[in-house]
């Protein structure tokens, strides 16, 4: 069973501990908890730990500048707005916080309804721009083209940026086993969540040990196939999020698969093809075969050792010619090998490749 996701959380960084008693009822009335750190080093601790919705960060926090101290957190968490507590009437803090990416500046002492206020559009806009991120992300994800394992890695890269996630991978059924074939190193609890959901159909969630984990079940005809899981610090992401990169997975899966099919199909046909073009060549070679083994014999004894030697020369292309039709013949078995081999494939690689939309492998729809 899952177990229940944490409340979204606002992290407050301040060495003065009479702050904490000033913003906890501003923050729970927005629906926030509540996490207060007094030194810098325990709120980059935590923030390794747990991705909150926003930070209150208090310009001089212990023996680190609110800037620097803010650079770190973005480093560790991009996009994460931060609020900067500065004394009120400092205009030039002000203007530098803004530069250096504060989402917004408080002023101190604090009016509980200015937090709510600041705090309140922080968020906003902090949604609007994870939004326009996951956007842009699913955007890439469905443009992108070329070999199965290029377009899944690319598909997990693409939903760990739109959730902020810190792991990200893909997992899919082979041989009834449920295998992890994009993304990163799956972590036991990813997996383990990505399991759920590949077996139920339905998306699963866990919380463990300050992360979370969502994961969704990647659908091809109704059917589970596999999952797509994220794993990060704060509330893991929405599955809404997740499912059209999801759905894009099963997208590359299902289209693999046709071309699979028609390369076999073309395959075959193309093997028969050769066979075919190998049988007429066989009975005439076969003849050239014995005739210059007779001419050989004949010189031998007439002592032509020069013209002997031609003799053998038209035996070993004949030889050869007849090395070129059993690789044709083996093709259609599928256990050709050798250089005509190779230039069928590339023949069949090419006249797939043009078969396909302009668009790329993404433009199509299941």
């Amino acid at each position: 069973m899952s177990e229940e996701l944490a409340w979204p959380e606002a992290l407050v960084v301040d060495g003065d501990p009479r702050v904490r008693a000033t913003l906890g009822p501003a923050l729970e009335a927005l629906g926030l908890a509540m996490a207060f750190e007094r030194e810098p080093a325990a709120a980059l601790a935590r923030l390794a730990r747990r991705r909150p919705s926003v930070v209150l960060l208090a310009f001089e926090a212990g023996s680190a500048d609110g800037f620097a101290l803010m650079r770190a957190m973005h480093a560790r968490c991009p996009g994460l707005p931060v609020l900067l507590l500065v004394p009120r009437g400092a205009d030039d803090c002000v203007a530098q916080a803004i530069r250096e990416g504060a989402a917004d500046c408080v002023g101190k002492p604090i009016v509980p309804e200015e937090i709510r206020a600041r705090v309140s559009a922080s968020l906003v806009a902090g949604a609007a721009a994870r939004d326009r991120a996951g956007l842009e992300a699913l955007s890439a994800a469905l443009v992108l083209s070329g070999p199965l394992a290029a377009v899944l890695e690319g598909v997990a890269n693409a939903a760990r940026a739109a959730t902020g996630a810190a792991a990200s991978a893909v997992f899919l059924f082979e041989d009834r086993r449920l295998a992890r074939v994009a993304g990163d190193a799956a972590p036991a609890t990813l997996a383990a969540v990505a399991a759920e959901a590949a077996e139920t159909g339905v998306p699963a969630a866990r919380a463990v040990e300050n992360r979370t984990v969502r994961s969704v079940p990647v659908l091809i005809e109704g059917t589970a196939s596999g999952a797509l899981a994220v794993e990060g610090p704060g509330p893991a992401a929405d599955a809404g999020a997740l499912a059209p990169f999801a759905a894009r997975v099963a997208l590359a899966v299902v289209e693999d698969r046709r071309g699979s099919d028609v390369r076999r199909a073309v395959g075959a046909s193309l093997g028969r093809l050769a066979t075919q073009i190998a049988h007429e060549l066989n009975n005439p070679l076969g003849g050239l075969k014995l005739y210059a083994s007779l001419l050989e014999r004949s010189l031998a004894q007439d002592g032509l050792e020069r013209a002997r030697e031609i003799a053998r020369k038209v035996a070993r292309a004949v030889d050869d010619l007849a090395g070129r039709v059993a690789e044709i013949r083996a093709y259609e078995r599928g256990v050709g090998t050798g250089p005509l081999h190779e230039l069928i494939e590339r023949c069949l690689d090419e006249c797939l490749g043009r078969g396909k939309p302009a668009g790329g492998e993404g433009a199509g729809g299941t």
